[in-house]
């Protein structure tokens, strides 16, 4: 039976024209726009410097723009919600602390995204040790002088943290567990918001990213009185850390690593796993990233999820110690 050839010549234009998208999807380049990298905090935190030196390192070499966007609120949740129910095309990207994915599914009974069924991990990026910072008019110099004041004084001392249920959360009420003293929480929508009323004298004290408070305590402005890591940081080396100075055992730093929504293409995934190595790995990055304290980071994605796993066993702990609820 022949075809009729007005049908015939609309199936070979019909034909034609899905071959030539097909081809035309095949040869656009990623990114052929801008990548935008989230971050769920205020700008000048440990997670905003990461992606930022991150973005600025990609822009020559990635082949097209990466813009970080803002998106503070919720503890970082506000955010990470965003990421999740964005489209799978490598074009929406977010770099977390490790909190968001091993400990916020541990304190919130409702939380608007799912870690496992949402998101996935794709490349670590840096370590942030934190730091015990204190205001200028706290008296104490060290430890276990906060400490002897924060137990003549119960509930006087206050700490801000980027948010409920953040690491600088967890971190503080570490402390007050293991030190058995009272303080009180005063959660911010991001870092740079407690460390502005910390400078000002409203709150006493952070367990802040080193790189939030790193210039205010070279200058004077604030003290630092111990480092949350196992050894002492270079860039405060004449810090001891919260376990040497009477803690023993205790520690809690910021690890950042970015996560993509679930379904992004294993090839778009591996790009930025490629990227993100080269940018970390090189001498200059160590060296910029080591005056603020930081230390590159590179997990293969297994490692990353096995990491957690720990985290999440390790802080529940401490929230189930420290009571810790939210609704």
């Amino acid at each position: 039976m022949c075809m009729h050839p007005m049908i015939q010549k609309t199936l070979f234009l019909l034909c034609a024209g899905i071959l030539a998208a097909t081809q035309a999807t095949a040869a656009d380049p990623y990114p052929d726009h801008p990548v935008r990298i989230i971050d769920g905090y205020s700008a000048g935190g440990g997670t905003d410097y990461v992606a930022r030196y991150l973005a600025s390192k990609m822009d020559a070499d990635f082949g097209g723009s990466v813009i970080v966007e803002n998106r503070p609120g919720a503890s970082g949740q506000i955010g990470m919600s965003y990421v999740a129910k964005s489209k799978p095309d490598g074009y929406t990207l977010m770099v977390i602390p490790n909190e968001l994915w091993s400990v916020a599914p541990l304190l919130y009974k409702r939380l608007p995204f799912n870690v496992d069924r949402e998101l996935t991990p794709v490349a670590t990026l840096a370590d942030i040790p934190l730091v015990l910072t204190v205001s200028a008019k706290v008296a104490a110099k060290t430890v276990p002088e906060l400490i002897a004041y924060a137990k003549a004084n119960p509930g006087k001392l206050t700490f801000g943290t980027a948010g409920a249920g953040t690491t600088h959360h967890l971190a503080a009420e570490l402390f007050k567990t293991m030190t058995k003293v009272d303080m009180v929480h005063v959660p911010y929508k991001g870092t740079s918001l407690a460390v502005n009323d910390l400078l000002a004298g409203q709150i006493d004290m952070v367990f802040s990213p080193i790189t939030a408070v790193l210039q205010h305590i070279k200058s004077g402005k604030l003290k630092a009185l111990g480092v949350t890591t196992k050894k002492r940081v270079s860039a405060l080396p004449d810090t001891p850390t919260i376990a040497e100075s009477g803690l023993p055992g205790y520690e809690g730093s910021v690890w950042v690593f970015l996560v993509a929504p679930n379904g992004t293409p294993n090839e778009v995934i591996e790009k930025w796993i490629a990227q993100a190595k080269k940018v970390f790995s090189t001498e200059e990055a160590r060296k910029i990233l080591a005056v603020q304290g930081v230390e590159p980071l590179s997990l293969t994605r297994d490692e990353i999820k096995q990491r957690n796993k720990e985290d999440s066993a390790r802080w529940e702990k401490v929230i189930n110690d420290a009571k810790i609820s939210i609704e």
